[in-house]
């Protein structure tokens, strides 16, 4: 039976928002804003119509996933804490119809592939691999139907959805549990009949492994369980496995048998009866006796929170709070060989461009537009690179594990990425320094105002500085649909729009003035360097600080992307290890590195198997289980794209990063409140100052009566008080200030919810605009009532000169006179 989906209309977690709201802003500022977050959780072959005919309650699934994790608060990797931003999950539970299990289990039938290879030792189980590609498209018609047409439904009914995005479809993120019958997918038996949901014999019971083991793989790559697809979901496989997966120097993040629930736990005990053919090793990792329901679903509960953490609500790598309207990617490839080209097409390592930049496209935020450019130099012209590079080579002692298994000590060589970076940064080469520095993050943010703090520092820098900066400029033609042709064009620097705000002019100049910023912001400038290198001794590998991550292709850092590329080595074994047998790498491919690098650079994105630990002592933990997918991250991927789930997580980056920003510049305000009302509106024994009285435009202030401007109104209730150090229009003005903070977060929350990502974009701008202002504002109008707060100030003066002043100067000089003609006539020659 299908079970009805429904989304939840924002107005029943609106009290939830609103509540965090309050906290944040007028009670304890470690708080975080409320972002509602949707899951749904779509069980196939859980309703008795799959293996082993398992009925689980999706009730009891939603209460056990609601109540293990409700909450996630994603973590940035630049600043090294938790974000001001806090998803409040809930979860839908639904089942697939007998329909959609029968199409799966066809599709997973006829693209079952045997994969002799991956074959434990000593095991005579049949194993296959599929190729999740080819599963997909079964996938996508559950989706459509269960998600886009049941939304389609609500806004015919004239639900919550009607309205401005009538149109749109609710872009639902989703997991799918997959129970499958393997006995009537086994391509070695002819096709079953009858009912799904038909009891089954203790023999029958049995026999439901039916004697072979398949896995999944995507584009060719990985080995897994579980995979993330190139939409809005992620697949769990039960039936498939059991999986091995890690990395031979880690102590945490494999992939084991027992990672993901096994449905036959609930019926098997320890005795090796998986198929009369299997080894004992295959059950090794089951219970010594039956696992309960309860426990089975606890399980599944506890994988289907670490694919929430991990896909649905990642960590931010970079707070990215570009603001430019045009983002120039340079791709700048540094060879030492001339053995080929990689910008030139027609050969096996070739990088296409034109896809790149389509994937670029697709990071950007709303309005913006991207300019690839590229160039090929010879690393001997350039010889302080040469230097760079030369000196970032770094050698570690490790245990190298051969393929017969046994070990033996030996050395490994990485390119310190940081150390490689920094040294492009301060070398005398116009072709590094000069990218780097425009794509510096201090003079990103002057060039951009990302950060308002920062922003405020450079316009005050720049306010007399009349000089025109050239930036790369796309303009399209006036009524033509040509290609937009790329120029040099002056653009000036955009300071008025804060400078205005600043100085507090009208209202109609200043939204004159916050149109022209929305138009032009500039250029943001992206290097990416490919080092593509020849010759190099051993197998040569990329790392971050002190060899951690040590064999990675691509590093990313805030202001540039680096790529390494082995034009002699065609495979490169890693440190990796899937189901007994070593992961190799291809050094030689550029497309899928590229393509990681600019989405953590440009987008902050993180790999999906990728965390920080906050409260571990800012640790990063990898869970392996979320390597295989659509992403081009991490050993096991093989597609140089991003799924419409990261793209939207790419979004969503950049709307948290600014939340976060502008969260904590209002923070930074309300502290400065609450100083002054500390030192200035208490008494000396701590008391408060009394107020009698309450007028009744401060009574009816849902922003007055709480803890933040609570001393402001005291102080203004007072009717003992003569001079007021702030005027009344300016406690009014804070108050509405705050009061339409609230109203623009509640709205943002509003957007983030529905999946409205273009709104929240331009919103979280707006919100980032107006928060600047209000720093200031605050700032100025507190030193004018710290100044009127003084009890006395020292000035230094001129003596003013005044007749009184004319005339005892006078008397002195004639003081002087009388006395040295005294002295001058009593002397004895005289």
């Amino acid at each position: 039976m299908l079970s009805p989906w429904h989304h939840g209309p924002f107005e029943e977690v609106r009290k939830v928002v609103a509540r965090s709201i309050d906290n944040l802003l007028f009670y304890n500022t470690d708080s975080p804003l409320s972002v509602p977050m949707e899951v749904s959780v779509v069980l196939v072959g859980l309703d008795g119509d799959g293996a082993y005919r398992v009925d689980l309650e999706a009730e009891q699934v939603q209460y056990l996933v609601h109540h293990g994790f409700s909450y996630h608060r994603p973590a940035c990797w630049e600043t090294k804490r938790e974000m001001l931003v806090q998803h409040e999950l809930s979860y839908n539970v639904v089942k697939a119809s007998e329909e959609n299990v029968v199409s799966l289990e066809k599709a997973l039938r006829s693209n079952l592939r045997a994969a002799p290879g991956l074959a434990a030792a000593g095991s005579n189980t049949t194993q296959y691999t599929v190729e999740a590609t080819s599963i997909e498209p079964a996938l996508d018609l559950i989706y459509t139907e269960l998600f886009e047409r049941g939304a389609e439904g609500e806004r015919g009914e004239g639900g919550e959805g009607a309205g401005e995005h009538e149109g749109q479809p609710h872009k639902a993120i989703a997991i799918f549990l997959l129970n499958l019958d393997k006995t009537r997918m086994d391509p070695s038996r002819p096709a079953p009949s009858g009912p799904l949901t038909s009891a089954l014999s203790e023999e029958q019971l049995e026999a439901q492994e039916g004697g072979y083991s398949y896995a999944y793989s995507y584009n060719g790559a990985g080995h897994a369980q579980t995979w993330l697809s190139h939409g809005r979901y992620v697949v769990i496989d039960l039936s498939a496995g059991p999986i091995t997966f890690g990395h031979l120097d880690e102590a945490e993040g494999a992939v084991v048998p027992g990672t993901i629930p096994r449905v036959r736990s609930m019926f098997l005990t320890d005795e090796p009866t998986l198929s009369s053919s299997s080894s004992a090793a295959a059950t090794a990792h089951l219970p010594a006796r039956p696992q309960s329901k309860d426990y089975f679903s606890g399980a599944l509960a506890d994988v289907v929170s670490s694919a929430v953490e991990h896909l649905f609500s990642p960590d931010v790598r970079f707070l990215n709070v570009d603001v430019s309207h045009r983002v120039l990617v340079a791709v700048i490839v540094l060879s030492n060989h001339r053995l080929f080209n990689p910008l030139a097409p027609g050969h096996a390592h070739s990088v296409n461009l034109h896809h790149l930049e389509a994937q670029i496209t697709g990071m950007l935020a709303p309005g913006q537009e991207v300019v690839l450019v590229s160039g090929w130099h010879s690393l001997h012209d350039h010889e302080r690179l040469a230097m760079a590079v030369e000196k970032a080579i770094r050698h570690q002692s490790v245990v190298l594990t051969h393929a017969d298994g046994s070990t033996s000590h030996g050395t490994r060589s990485f390119l310190d990425a940081p150390y490689l970076l920094h040294q492009f940064h301060e070398s005398a080469d116009m072709l590094a320094s000069a990218l780097l520095e425009a794509a510096h993050p201090a003079l990103s943010a002057s060039l951009f105002l990302e950060d308002p703090s920062a922003a405020v520092d450079a316009a005050d820098e720049a306010a007399s500085d009349e000089e025109e900066d050239s930036v790369v400029r796309t303009s399209p033609p006036p009524s033509s649909k040509a290609p937009p042709r790329r120029t040099i064009l002056p653009v000036k620097r955009s300071w008025d729009a804060h400078v205005g705000l600043k100085e507090r002019t009208k209202s109609k100049e200043r939204r004159a003035v916050d149109a022209e910023l929305a138009r032009e912001h500039g250029t943001r400038v992206l290097p990416v360097f490919v080092l593509s290198l020849a010759g190099i001794e051993g197998q040569l590998t990329m790392a971050d600080e002190g060899g951690q991550g040590a064999g990675q292709q691509v590093y990313a850092a805030p202001d540039a992307v680096l790529v390494l590329q082995t034009a002699e080595n065609s495979t490169i074994r890693t440190r990796f290890v899937s189901a007994g047998q070593p992961v190799f790498s291809s050094p030689q491919h550029l497309q899928r590195p590229l393509t990681a690098g600019i989405a953590a650079a440009l987008g902050g994105l993180v790999a999906p198997y990728e965390d920080l630990k906050v409260h571990r002592q800012r640790c990063m933990r990898r869970d392996w289980v979320w390597a295989v997918g659509h992403h081009p991250f991490g050993p096991v991927s093989n597609t140089s794209s991003l799924s419409a789930l990261l793209q939207d997580t790419i979004r969503m980056n950049a709307v948290y990063s600014r939340i976060d920003i502008t969260l904590r510049s209002l923070h930074r305000c309300i502290q400065a409140i609450e100083d002054f009302s500390n030192t200035y509106l208490f008494a000396a024994l701590g008391n408060e100052v009394h107020h009698p009285t309450h007028s009744d435009a401060h009574h009816n202030s849902t922003i007055g009566a709480k803890a933040v401007l609570k001393a402001l109104e005291s102080l203004y209730s007072d009717p003992s008080r003569s001079s007021l150090p702030i005027p009344h229009s300016v406690v009014d003005r804070l108050t509405h200030s705050l009061k339409e903070a609230e109203d623009h977060l509640q709205k943002l929350s509003s957007h983030l919810y529905e999946h409205e990502l273009a709104d929240a974009h331009h919103l979280s701008r707006s919100l980032l605009h107006f928060t600047h202002g209000f720093h200031h504002y605050v700032e100025e109008e507190l030193s004018h009532a710290h100044e009127a707060m003084r009890c006395c100030r020292i000035e230094h003066r001129f003596p003013s000169r005044t007749a009184g002043a004319l005339l005892y100067g006078s008397i002195l000089l004639a003081g002087f006179a009388v006395y040295f003609l005294v002295i001058f006539f009593s002397a004895s020659e005289h």
